[in-house]
């Protein structure tokens, strides 16, 4: 049993840690959206796709987010903090803010798109690929190697060249690795949504 000098020197402690605590997770991403942002603007995040070369108001909400100078241009500098954000969150790192980095910096979660009825529909699980199964099976059957000759569209996800390219793929997309085709199609996913696919 502690004496009563050390519980006193606990009792003077404890403020004080707790303090720093609070200061650690702040510091380490776990805490940015609620230290960071009033909670009026937590409901009204922005949910515009950004990446390096962005600007405008929701790349300074990004910054004031993470506590980078906003300039309001999405510079390497933010995206190394996006990256450190995103890595600290445990969210895919990919210095991109889509709808999960902004949730998490903003402590929202993105209303759903489809019906309650679509919603408990199986065509929701992914099964391994970056945007729903049954959309992958109707494209491709699953072939990362898939081209379709009167489009141009390849791999699994049956992307465009042209679109391929502006995500900044590549080459063309039957060529590039599963994972480079997840990762394009995970951001055309988040960006357009399903709608992107004509399955």
């Amino acid at each position: 049993m502690p004496s009563r000098r050390s519980r006193r020197a606990l009792r003077r402690i404890n403020p004080r840690t707790a303090r720093v605590g609070a200061a650690i997770a702040v510091a380490t991403g776990a805490g940015v959206a609620a230290a960071a942002v009033p909670a009026a603007a937590q409901v009204q995040a922005p949910t515009t796709l950004l990446r390096q070369g962005s600007s405008g108001p929701a790349a300074k909400r990004l910054q004031h987010a993470l506590h980078v100078q906003p300039t309001g241009r999405f510079t390497s500098r933010t995206r190394r903090s996006v990256m450190s954000f995103q890595r600290n969150d445990g969210l895919l790192v990919d210095g991109i803010v889509g709808p999960q980095t902004w949730d998490r910096l903003f402590g929202i979660t993105p209303q759903p798109t489809a019906a309650p009825a679509a919603a408990a529909a199986p065509v929701s699980s992914t099964a391994g690929y970056a945007i729903p199964s049954s959309i992958v099976q109707c494209e491709s059957g699953g072939n990362y190697s898939a081209v379709n000759p009167s489009t141009g569209a390849g791999g699994a996800y049956q992307i465009l060249p042209s679109t391929w390219q502006a995500y900044g793929g590549q080459g063309l997309p039957q060529d590039a690795s599963p994972t480079e085709q997840d990762r394009i199609a995970s951001e055309i996913y988040a960006s357009q949504g399903p709608s992107a696919w004509s399955c």
